[in-house]
């Protein structure tokens, strides 16, 4: 019988913040799958998780290199696709840990893309995770919508002028994998009127989290590619409709009728 595939965020850093499904899940399945970047470099993902996890549990790091030419990686995502899949009709369930959620620009995605080529018979679940962008809205104080508000997430490493547009008709913008492109960010901000409104968070919910809204201080820094930045306006969305309201109320009319 061919065991289950799970795809299992576990959140931005916290351990506390790993759900009580994941947690279930971690605890009974034969074999836990975490990415690492290079052979034998330590996973982000594991260290959220490695308390909960028995110690009879099997561990297998895949190697998921860091590249922008990525057709380059599609081979070591195949390979990677097919040593899960014989874990997979050898029996054991197993459980592919992703920090933040699964679903959301992690490397999850690319083996279960290829995973469903080579072994369509798996069936597969997915255990969402608190993403980074909800717990950087906790840590700053920026909602991500409320009301009727627009939100966008988009890759900061987006083409200039589509990230351009996106900053001017967006209430709200979540950009993602800011560290590379700071410097960048903070100049589009800036000359949009909106650095004022911006937050960066990095590895939040994690030790060594970084929550500032003093971006132009960490211009030059090197920071964990786990960084976040937030543009948008903290709460006020109620009194903004308060005082349209009050706006709207029509005056007093005057009583021009004479009086006997």
């Amino acid at each position: 019988m061919t065991g289950r595939f799970y795809g299992l965020g576990v959140g931005p850093g916290a351990p506390d913040l790993l759900t009580l499904r994941a947690h279930r899940v971690l605890t009974r399945v034969p074999v836990v799958v975490y990415p690492a970047c290079k052979p034998g470099a330590s996973s982000y993902a594991w260290r959220i998780v490695r308390e909960f996890v028995p110690g009879g549990t099997r561990r297998l790091a895949q190697v998921f290199p860091m590249s922008r030419d990525w057709a380059s990686l599609i081979p070591v995502w195949r390979q990677n696709a097919e040593e899960i899949a014989q874990e997979l009709r050898a029996g054991h369930d197993v459980a592919f840990i992703t920090e933040g959620d699964p679903m959301l620009f992690s490397t999850f995605l690319h083996v279960w893309e290829l995973l469903r080529e080579v072994a369509p018979e798996v069936e597969v679940e997915i255990v969402p995770g608190v993403s980074s962008m909800c717990a950087a809205a906790g840590l700053t104080g920026i909602p991500l919508g409320q009301g009727d508000q627009r939100v966008a997430l988009i890759p900061a490493t987006w083409h200039e002028d589509d990230l351009t547009d996106a900053l001017q008709r967006w209430d709200v913008v979540v950009l993602m994998k800011v560290a590379r492109v700071l410097p960048k960010v903070i100049d589009l901000l800036r000359s949009l009127g909106r650095l004022e409104q911006a937050a960066l968070v990095s590895r939040g919910s994690a030790e060594q989290q970084l929550v500032t809204r003093d971006l132009e201080r960490y211009r030059d820094r090197r920071l964990n590619y786990l960084t976040t930045v937030l543009v948008g306006r903290p709460l006020g969305f109620v009194e903004s409709l308060l005082a349209e309201s009050a706006a709207g109320e029509p005056e007093d009319e005057p009583n021009d009728k004479e009086t006997t």
